[in-house]
């Protein structure tokens, strides 16, 4: 295994700039699921599976009904495909701004979803809704830093209100520590690759600490993928399932 750039423990920070540049070029090159979900080397159909296992899981989290939904982190506009008859109203965003512009062009076609190039510690809340029904929020604290993060859980808090169901999913370490790979060469991706994979335990202590609000419903929590969808030894998606008070 190759060791250089991965950090066991401690809170080293990643460049967040290189991981916006980063998802710029995947997406100049491919606008697929692949370029969002990564994990190339588990597959041709690994996005695919990682995908409908994960759709699945938020369809029956979140019930029948339109919703006004925002997604923070909407990449190439995965959650509004995939949630598209169940649109009320759909903001997403992300900063990757070539991400943004394949969303829109992929989602043409789909009423009342709006694209948004902004990032998720800093978000021009006067292009948004005051409140939504639904938040997702996917594979983005992985790459933003400890003292960053903050800014996050407040937006959400910001945007909910009592009954909001919030969904968030992040690749966490499965060791007794965080990983924390920067500027890690990567030979599946073919880069240097920036991400922090904090434990299980952390998120929780931040859940508590920022999202006091919100509490896990009975779809509770685990980890998403199986080893043909993109799970690895030391890391692996999970992902939370919470309604506001």
């Amino acid at each position: 295994m190759n060791t250089i750039g991965r950090i066991y423990g401690g809170k080293a920070a990643i460049d967040t700039e290189s991981v916006k540049d980063f998802f710029n070029n995947n997406a100049k090159k491919d606008t697929s699921l692949k370029s969002v979900l990564l994990g190339n080397d588990f597959g041709e159909n690994s996005a695919d599976l990682h995908n409908q296992k994960e759709a699945k899981i938020v369809m029956d989290f979140i019930g029948s009904g339109k919703k006004n939904v925002l997604d923070i982190g909407c990449g190439i506009g995965r959650w509004a495909y995939n949630l598209k008859q169940l649109i009320r109203k759909y903001d997403g965003i992300d900063f990757s701004e070539e991400f943004v512009k394949a969303a829109a062009n992929n989602l043409m076609d789909v009423n009342e979803t709006k694209f948004y190039c902004m990032s998720a510690t800093d978000i021009d809340r006067t292009k948004l809704l005051e409140k939504y029904d639904v938040i997702i929020v996917t594979g983005v604290s992985m790459y933003i830093n400890d003292n960053e993060l903050k800014k996050l859980y407040d937006y959400i808090n910001n945007f909910s209100q009592s009954g909001t169901l919030l969904y968030l999913q992040d690749t966490t370490s499965l060791l007794k520590t965080r990983l924390t790979l920067k500027d890690f060469d990567s030979r599946e991706l073919n880069t240097k690759y920036n991400a922090i994979y904090r434990t299980k335990a952390e998120y929780e202590i931040l859940f508590k600490q920022y999202l006091s609000m919100f509490k896990l419903t009975e779809n509770g929590t685990d980890l998403l993928l199986d080893k043909n969808s993109g799970a690895r030894e030391e890391t692996n998606a999970r992902y939370w399932c919470f309604r506001k008070e």
